[in-house]
């Protein structure tokens, strides 16, 4: 029985920001995980990157496995993914973690 398709969303490293872009829904790349562009249909995600605006700095084009929960935004569901999102865990005062406050990466399904 095959695997039921999980929602994806596109992400990618932007070299100038060194940061972590999602495809946003107007399909430009943005760091607003919350307007990240999802679906299940991989190859409806492949279409939307390649309609996206060709921006040099951003590389590495992926489609990671996200969670949606109810009013959130959707929320990487792999290590890896999480640590990129955030930023590193050796530094909390880097990254996107920074930003927030410590109340809001606090869910016990994000916590690293």
């Amino acid at each position: 029985m095959p695997k039921a398709a999980s929602p994806k969303i596109a992400s990618a490293n932007d070299l100038l920001g060194g940061q972590v872009v999602y495809l946003q829904r107007n399909g430009t790349w943005g760091l607003d995980r919350s307007l990240a562009a999802v679906s299940d249909d991989s190859d409806e995600l492949e279409a939307l990157i390649a309609a996206a605006p060709r921006e040099p700095q951003v590389i590495d084009v992926a489609l990671i496995d996200v969670a949606l929960d109810d009013g959130e935004a959707p929320r990487p569901t792999a290590l890896r993914e999480i640590i990129r999102d955030r930023g590193p865990t050796v530094r909390p005062d880097l990254g996107r973690q920074a930003a927030h406050d410590a109340q809001q990466f606090d869910g016990s399904s994000y916590h690293v």
